[in-house]
């Protein structure tokens, strides 16, 4: 039988808690496992039950899903977040990446960019979606002053916007026409250049940078 993946609920709206795990729960091998209404809640919830995924949303009573996010993680950092949000203001936003969380969804999104975004940060990688990333990056656009540093050549610059997408190494060998093992060392060479340690700084930086595609 395969591993059932787990995952807790975090909004402050009940209805809102109830038609998501309805999506979720129609997707084979997610399983609900736990709701929060507030960040206390949600701590405690995390301790208890230790899910894989949490679906978070930011804006809670007393404390922000934001500095939720941070004590969660802190705490349990094998846990992925996906903030699930109606805010799109890029400094919230931001701070949200900075806290550690591994996705970004808007509520106005389809299930099944939910459902893509959980399977996304289960296999180690990050997601934004398309509307979040694209706000981003006008919002850089509009108060960017210098050019990206260091310079990255056509490749490198490829590179990073296959690795924002959400590709797996073996696809973006197969798009670069690389082999796995030339993609992996040109992702490691390209991390230490531009002084990034994962692939959620990975993103921050391409946005910063304008090189990541809306």
């Amino acid at each position: 039988m395969s591993k059932r993946i787990k995952i807790i609920l975090v909004d402050d709206h009940n209805i809102v808690r109830q038609g998501v795990k309805l999506i979720l729960e129609g997707e084979e091998g997610f399983e609900v496992i736990g709701e929060a209404s507030d960040a206390n809640e949600a701590v405690a919830k995390t301790s208890e039950f230790r899910p894989d995924v949490i679906v978070m949303d930011i804006h809670l009573a007393a404390t922000d899903g934001i500095e939720a996010s941070r004590r969660i993680l802190a705490a349990y950092p094998a846990t992925k977040i996906v903030v699930l949000s109606a805010e799109t203001a890029p400094d919230t936003v931001n701070r949200a990446l900075q806290s550690g969380v591994s996705g970004y969804v808007l509520k106005e999104a389809a299930g099944e960019e939910l459902i893509r975004a959980i399977q996304t940060v289960l296999n180690g990688r990050f997601y934004l979606c398309p509307a979040i990333t694209t706000a981003l990056i006008r919002a850089h656009s509009f108060n960017a002053a210098t050019p990206a540093t260091p310079l990255l050549s056509v490749r490198e610059r490829e590179l990073i916007r296959h690795i924002t997408n959400g590709l797996r190494n073996k696809e973006i060998a197969e798009k670069l026409k690389l082999s796995v093992k030339s993609v992996e060392a040109n992702r490691s060479r390209l991390m230490t250049k531009i002084g990034c340690s994962n692939a959620a700084e990975l993103v921050r930086y391409a946005v910063r940078e304008g090189l990541a595609a809306p």
